[in-house]
């Protein structure tokens, strides 16, 4: 694990400013790169987090409660899960476009329920709720704001990664073309190695084959 203040000495290093003050300014950077890491479209796996049960009651069309205030995206597809008539958990199937679940909605469909991400703070269901109904959310969650004192998982898990966005926007305020390279090439290398264990997570427990049936 990165500490925050090892991070934060080794940009200094690294600018070839040891005495330099930047302590404020490379806090801010490193909260916009982690606000901009949480908003790409692929995730690590540590921001992986489930919610507990939560009861959604009758007549609902929308979830309460459900995303969590620090939500980002769900899982995945079946990301969201609810208890049905008999018992049983089962996955809720999500909806790219509002307008498939109007659709739905129009159609009169029972059995199944839809759902389609309006914000992440709203989430639309179809078809109305017969009974209250308890509902669990696999979903990425933000980390913890770093506030230069606590350590979070990206300090500790990607710690050169985000050192490297937050050192390039240094070097470039600082006008330094020589560091601005280096900060530059650490945050596309590190971007990748995370990229590539995105996909690793994602695919590890999946039998791939190649072409089709016989």
């Amino acid at each position: 694990m990165s500490l925050y203040a090892d991070l934060e000495n080794r940009c200094k290093r690294r600018l070839g400013r040891r005495g330099f003050n930047i302590t404020n300014e490379f806090l801010d950077e490193m909260k916009a790169a982690q606000e901009k890491l949480e908003m790409s479209p692929q995730l690590p796996k540590i921001l992986k987090k489930t919610t507990a049960p939560i009861s959604t009651p009758q007549d609902a069309t929308t979830l309460t409660s459900i995303p969590p205030t620090d939500f980002i995206r769900v899982y995945d597809d079946f990301g969201l899960l609810y208890v049905d008539d008999a018992g049983n958990e089962k996955g809720a199937k999500r909806l790219d476009t509002r307008q498939q679940l109007i659709s739905k909605k129009n159609a009169g469909i029972s059995g199944e329920i839809y759902y389609f991400v309006v914000s992440n703070a709203v989430i639309e269901i179809a078809p109305k709720l017969s009974r209250a109904t308890l509902f669990t959310m696999t979903y990425y969650a933000k980390d913890v704001v770093l506030t230069g004192a606590n350590e979070n998982l990206w300090t500790g898990n990607f710690g050169e990664l985000i050192l490297g966005m937050a050192g390039t926007e240094i070097a470039n305020w600082l006008r330094d073309d020589r560091a601005l390279q280096y900060f530059q090439g650490l945050a596309q290398t590190e971007r990748r190695r995370m990229v590539i264990q995105v996909e690793a997570d994602e695919w590890g427990d999946t039998d791939l084959t190649m072409g089709g049936p016989d």
